[in-house]
């Protein structure tokens, strides 16, 4: 066993934390968490005082460190540098993250038009600032989970890796935990949340075969009626639906169009959508249409990224040809 694991488990162990038969190594998906024992359960808790608001995190000499005028206590700050230098931001975490950031800064203008139009990311946007800021910001925001109003960063918990179908994180006032899993041999993996391929990729940097997909941002004309329905091409966090009317253009704030853990999904939300706008005459046909729309403009993004040829062009395409395939099932 690595002697600073065990050195980062002692110290974190004194600051309330929990970490029972686990050990940091590298496996399919990187480095990740698994059981030291298989026949024992294995688990994480990162308490609530030892949850680093992102605001108050900078760079030194390269290295993150909690900034000098917050109040944390020094233990607290010691274990966390300690920490980001061996385990997060100083063993791989930052050249991961770069070598992501690389790959999106060489997508060509057409590209980014593209990506900023229908995925509502603006890479020059987000790539404006001093270089090594830009980096640490995208470290950090992949990492952080919203407690309260802040985004924090939970040591050691963080260091275990997404896997879609598994069970949440316990999060609550004390602070928050892995899943209750029995004894396993296997790598400890949750779930993040759902979101689509495509969010998953921009904001985490990799490529992740989620269940949903939303779409793009569109406005079509209903012609029979005289009405426009428009999308913002948000992601849906819930089964709410918000819908904005002005004059005759409906705007929606996102659309499910491909779900493979209930593939009825997508027709039900149009259904709802046409009960609450009050057109019962529009029919499935503007469904299928918002489906060749999506799936085109994704062929769209795919050719104009084979002109890149990197590792994160590459990614891109295939998470699109993914997308495809799901939203193509309900097509």
């Amino acid at each position: 066993m690595n002697t600073s694991w065990d050195i980062l488990l002692s110290e974190f162990r004194k600051l309330g934390g929990i970490a029972d038969n686990v050990f940091q190594k590298e496996g399919e998906n990187g480095r990740g968490i698994f059981p030291v024992n298989p026949s024992l359960k294995a688990r994480i808790f990162t308490p609530s005082k030892l949850m680093i608001k992102k605001d108050d995190i900078y760079l030194e000499k390269n290295n993150l460190r909690i900034k000098k005028d917050k109040e944390y206590d020094l233990e607290i700050r010691n274990f966390f540098h300690f920490y980001q230098d061996n385990f997060s931001w100083g063993s791989g975490g930052k050249e991961t993250t770069e070598k992501f950031e690389i790959g999106l800064r060489l997508f060509n203008s057409n590209l980014k038009k593209l990506i900023k139009k229908y995925a509502l990311l603006d890479l020059e946007e987000r790539h404006k600032e001093e270089w090594d800021n830009v980096i640490k910001d995208q470290f950090l925001n992949a990492r952080a989970i919203t407690v309260g109003n802040s985004l924090v960063i939970a040591p050691i918990w963080e260091l275990v890796n997404h896997k879609v179908r598994s069970l949440p994180f316990l999060l609550n006032k004390e602070g928050i935990s892995t899943p209750n899993y029995p004894a396993s041999t296997s790598e400890i993996r949750f779930s993040y949340g759902n979101i689509s391929p495509l969010k998953r990729f921009f904001s985490y940097g990799f490529f992740s075969e989620e269940t949903i997909v939303f779409s793009i941002p569109f406005s079509l004309k209903v012609e029979n009626i005289g009405i426009n329905i428009a999308c913002k091409g948000m992601a849906l966090n819930n089964d709410s639906m918000k819908i904005e009317r002005f004059g005759n253009k409906f705007i929606l704030e996102g659309l499910p169009i491909a779900d493979i853990n209930n593939p009825k999904l997508p027709y039900y939300y149009f259904d709802q959508i046409i009960r609450k706008i009050g057109y019962m005459n529009i029919t499935k046909d503007l469904l299928f249409k918002i489906f060749k729309l999506n799936i085109e403009i994704r062929k769209k993004i795919i050719e104009e990224s084979n002109f890149i040829d990197n590792e994160v062009s590459n990614m891109l395409i295939k998470l699109l040809n993914y997308e495809i395939n799901l939203i193509s099932s309900h097509n």
